[in-house]
């Protein structure tokens, strides 16, 4: 089973990418993949297409294009949407997730990452 590749929305802390680099894990950000103010959707496609599970604190937003592609039959490599009160609480999450997860098991998944702390 393959690991989960992480991409990290504009709005999340890009030291957390770094974090998340430094245990061995793959993690990048919008800002590293040149994608800085492209709208949710196309995010999302993007990380389907490069097979990175999204990350981003966007709570309003993403949930309901979880359930909007579902519905179209449009698959996704996962979204977790995290908080932005707590940053390193948010590393430490992401690697438990990133320890018991397997992309394969992330695919077309709506994670809570305040479950994985």
């Amino acid at each position: 089973m393959a690991a989960i590749r992480l991409y990290l929305d504009e709005d999340v802390h890009t030291f957390i990418a770094d974090a998340i680099r430094l245990r061995g894990y793959e993690a990048t950000t919008t800002r590293d993949q040149r994608r800085l103010g492209t709208e949710d959707a196309d995010q999302l496609g993007f990380t389907q297409r490069q097979g990175y599970t999204l990350v981003t604190y966007n709570v309003h937003d993403y949930p309901r294009l979880h359930y909007e592609w579902l519905a179209a039959g449009k698959p996704h490599a996962g979204i977790i949407i995290a908080s932005r009160e707590n940053p390193r609480q948010n590393i430490r999450a992401l690697l438990n997730l990133l320890a018991l997860v397997s992309a394969e098991e992330m695919t077309n998944q709506l994670e809570y990452l305040n479950n994985w702390a």
